[in-house]
C-alpha cells in the first residue's frame, strides 16, 4: 500500500524533529536537517516513536489501550499529521 498523504516520513511529522524557526534537528542523530528530510530510523506509526508508549520492567504498554505492546507493533490509530508538538 502506498502512502498519499505528504507528510510520511518527513522530519515535519516526526516527534524526534524540533524547530525553531527553519532550523530543524533530528534529536535522533543530534544534526540539524531539513523539515522535508526522511530519517532512516523513522518507522511511522510504530509504538516506538510514539509518545503514549510507556515502559515499565522492559516491557511496552500503549497508554491509550492500556495494554502491552510489542515495541516494534504499527499502531492503526496512526496518523502521520497527527503528532503533538515537542
Amino acid at each position: 500500500m502506498l502512502m498519499t498523504n505528504e507528510n510520511y516520513q518527513k522530519c515535519r511529522t516526526c516527534r524526534f524533529c524540533i524547530h525553531s524557526g527553519d532550523d530543524w534537528v533530528c534529536l535522533l542523530k543530534g544534526l540539524p536537517t531539513l523539515f522535508n528530510n526522511t530519517c532512516e530510523r523513522y518507522r511511522p506509526g510504530s509504538c516506538e516513536n510514539c509518545s503514549r508508549l510507556r515502559m515499565s520492567d522492559g516491557d511496552a504498554f500503549c497508554s491509550i489501550t492500556g495494554e502491552e505492546t510489542y515495541i516494534l507493533s504499527v499502531c492503526s490509530d496512526y496518523d502521520p499529521s497527527g503528532r503533538r508538538s515537542v
